[in-house]
């Protein structure tokens, strides 16, 4: 990285991912009072900025900005449809640069490079303010975000509507389309989700329609009949803990498989269900537990970053705000590596953590004389940003500090807290 570039303030090299996205959309206009560029720093300020409410952040924070935002002004954009697809815009700038990153926390697995992975589910906020009330209480509002598994990025795809509306009544207003999430034709799409989207009809209609396949646990109300086994290879390390790969029939005749696989530490069994029919069991077993990397985005979200309540009450305004977390999310992703990159400092007791983590999990299951596949020993990174990262970034927006100042404190701060 070129030596000129230390001498960035933390913001310049914070915010440069998005520098002239939001003036460069189709959907950008001038605004005299707030323009697309300065409200769409707002939004990323109001997810870094732990605060209760829009008052709050405005009052606290609104004069930080180089046009001020106004209440008036700043609530009424939250409806506009035409700032949403600005946003969308950018959201969309962002993930192309991840994608050029290079990074891919699956590359050890060559099966895979035939397809993207994501991890979806959905996430819950508390009702805002005004929201409507539903025998006398107000409703949580449900977004549905996915995680690419290979670089780490985070898609806002939907939001909930009604009363708690179903996991599954949102993947289908998704539709198959929308569950391939824009991935160029040639490459497959598999979807891990938990249990509460396991409509086998849905996911037939993704496999013939967009090459998007599902991968799950089964129900336990779930009646199978057996068709044959499914070829795998005992000798593989990666399918070790496996004891069963077989392809069955559901009651309504759909052709599926069935991976019965036991954990290593636990001896805990388990049920995969997919429709994918190449990938080995292990590997799909592999994937199913980095479902819960999505569990551990959401606690980034709602703990780290304190996003626990609803900006307001209109559709687009909640559409608005969950592409607004996903868009902090992946700048503070771009962020991380950049200091990772220039500066070589890393979060070295966290990765002695896990490192402990694998060590123990192998003792644990040696002592049981349970097999551990060899994947649980590799691609063990960090999900989420440690608190301590999020506080240092925002105290050193919030002062306009160097960069080359502020890694100092960065580097204290992982050596000694």
């Amino acid at each position: 990285m070129p030596a000129d570039c230390l001498s960035f303030t933390v913001n310049d090299a914070f915010f440069a991912p998005i520098a002239n996205l939001a003036e460069a959309s189709r959907h950008s206009r001038p605004c005299p009072e707030i323009s697309d560029g300065q409200w769409v720093l707002a939004g990323i300020q109001r997810v870094l900025e732990d605060v209760p409410s829009g008052r709050a952040f405005l009052q606290e924070h609104g004069s930080r900005f180089a046009q001020p935002p106004k209440v008036s002004n700043y609530f009424s954009s939250l409806h506009s449809q035409r700032r949403a697809a600005v946003l969308e815009d950018v959201v969309d700038g962002v993930l192309d640069q991840i994608a050029t990153t290079g990074t891919n926390r699956l590359a050890h697995i060559p099966e895979l490079a035939a397809y993207l992975c994501f991890a979806v589910d959905m996430h819950w906020h508390k009702a805002a303010a005004h929201d409507e009330r539903y025998d006398g209480k107000k409703a949580a509002v449900g977004h549905c975000f996915s995680l690419q598994l290979h670089d780490q990025s985070v898609r806002h795809l939907a939001v909930g509507e009604g009363e708690h509306e179903h996991d599954m009544s949102v993947l289908q207003r998704l539709k198959p389309k929308g569950m391939r999430q824009g991935v160029p034709k040639g490459r497959r799409v598999l979807v891990v989700y938990d249990r509460a989207g396991v409509d086998l009809g849905f996911w037939k209609r993704c496999r013939h329609e967009t090459a998007v396949y599902f991968l799950s646990r089964a129900k336990s109300n779930m009646v199978f009949e057996w068709a044959d086994e499914h070829p795998w290879s005992p000798n593989d390390p990666r399918n070790r803990g496996v004891l069963h790969d077989q392809w069955v029939l559901s009651r309504e005749g759909h052709r599926l498989r069935l991976i019965e696989y036991r954990d290593p530490e636990t001896g805990r069994e388990f049920m995969f269900l997919t429709n994918e029919p190449d990938l080995p069991p292990g590997v799909l077993a592999e994937l199913y537990r980095r479902r819960w990397e999505v569990e551990k985005v959401f606690d980034e979200i709602k703990n780290k970053l304190g996003e626990k309540k609803a900006w307001a009450s209109s559709q687009e305004a909640r559409m608005i705000q969950g592409r607004f977390v996903a868009l902090t999310y992946n700048l503070l992703v771009l962020y991380e590596r950049r200091i990772e990159a220039a500066h070589d400092i890393h979060n070295r007791p966290e990765d002695e953590r896990r490192a402990r983590r694998i060590s123990t999990l192998e003792e644990i299951s040696t002592a049981a004389g349970r097999a551990m596949s060899s994947l649980l020993r590799t691609g063990r990174e960090a999900t989420q940003r440690s608190v301590k990262f999020i506080r240092w970034l925002r105290s050193s927006l919030r002062d306009r500090l160097k960069e080359e100042t502020a890694v100092v404190h960065l580097r204290r701060l992982y050596a000694t807290l």
